[in-house]
């Protein structure tokens, strides 16, 4: 049984019994274009379905999309026509045609179990976490083929990220408790994996690469680490509720680099770290049952928050919606599949 398992499987799973895991981190904005209509994509692990919303309207389409076993993970290339989802139980990546909502019939199998993924700014490779495997697969995504060979990084593989210059991918370790580095261009690990917090999960970049922001679930804090030295901060910041069971999972920053979201489903609220003074607000916001990732639209102005939470009136199974300025949770949240992990905010380049 992975470790995974046994960190999540107690809070989030008590019912449902079926996934496991740390939930991948966001993935990064692109700029807003002129009539962007941005759109998100949900990944319902329970269901093995992808939820889409409508952002502006904050209206789910009635129609769910089939994909593989257990979706976790979610990313766009950055011409934002297709959509990756990692399918942890299924070992396999599901591609899904954006403006068509059409799954391609062939999944591409990846080592056991894929449970995050990112796409190289370029568009040209796809990086999945093989949990299980101590692996990370990459995917040629012009040919959709997988390289044959898989990159060995630490324990239990969980989040990744690709850092702006599409130079490096950062891959959380949870059960080694640290951070792989990888080369994009030669796909080479580098042998020093840096310490961070216990269990980290979730891993999201400034928009300028300087500072990659690392959640560590079991320390109930996040580190930051400096992405050209390779370093640390010493001093990890506290988040969410000291006596949650279940701490911080999700990350992402603003696109205008001046604020980190933090998602903690043992506290059922986001907190906010300004980016430049590494404090964190006073005040977390909110939002609904065992929340786990949360991505912003391209202009910035909103954070999309998923809910993994299970049961009548918990308020799970479903999307907060949060305005970046403000703080201000939209009172009604949007309902989606069942046990919504992964969300994504399409990069409006279509």
């Amino acid at each position: 049984m992975r470790r995974s398992r046994l960190v999540l499987v107690v809070v989030v799973f008590g019912l449902a019994g079926a996934l496991v895991g740390v939930v991948p981190n966001g993935v990064s904005a692109a700029p807003v274009r002129a009539r962007c209509r941005p759109t998100a994509f949900v990944a319902n692990a329970s269901s093995g379905t992808v939820s889409t919303i409508d952002v502006k309207t904050r209206t789910k389409d009635p129609a769910d999309i089939a994909v593989g076993s257990t979706p976790t993970g979610v990313a766009f290339s950055p011409d934002g026509k297709t959509a990756f989802v990692t399918d942890d139980l299924s070992n396999a990546v599901s591609t899904v045609d954006v403006r068509t909502r059409r799954k391609h019939p062939t999944n591409i199998g990846v080592a056991p179990n894929a449970w995050a993924v990112a796409v190289t700014p370029d568009g040209k490779t796809v990086f999945v976490t093989d949990d299980i495997s101590n692996m990370v697969s990459t995917i040629d995504v012009k040919t959709g083929a997988k390289n044959p060979t898989d990159i060995t990084v630490g324990s239990h593989p969980n989040g990744v990220a690709v850092t702006p210059d599409g130079k490096t991918a950062f891959v959380t370790n949870f059960g080694g408790h640290s951070v792989s580095t990888i080369d994009v261009k030669t796909r080479t690990k580098d042998p020093a994996d840096i310490p961070v917090g216990l269990v980290p999960g979730g891993v999201a970049f400034t928009p300028d690469g300087k500072t990659a922001f690392v959640t560590n679930q079991s320390s109930g804090t996040v580190s930051t680490i400096d992405v050209k030295t390779r370093t640390k901060d010493p001093t990890d910041i506290p988040v969410g509720s000291p006596a949650a069971v279940l701490g911080p999972v999700g990350v992402a920053v603003t696109p205008n680099g001046k604020t980190a979201f933090v998602a903690n489903p043992g506290s059922g609220t986001v907190s906010t770290i300004d980016v430049k003074t590494r404090t964190k607000d006073p005040i977390d916001i909110a939002v609904g049952s065992m929340p786990v990732q949360v991505a912003f639209t391209p202009d910035g102005k909103t954070a999309l928050v998923t809910n993994a939470g299970q049961g009548a009136g918990s308020e799970g199974n479903s999307v907060s919606t949060i305005d970046v300025k403000t703080r201000s949770k939209n009172p009604t949240d949007i309902p989606v599949g069942t046990t919504p992990f992964g969300v994504a905010v399409t990069p409006c380049r279509r």
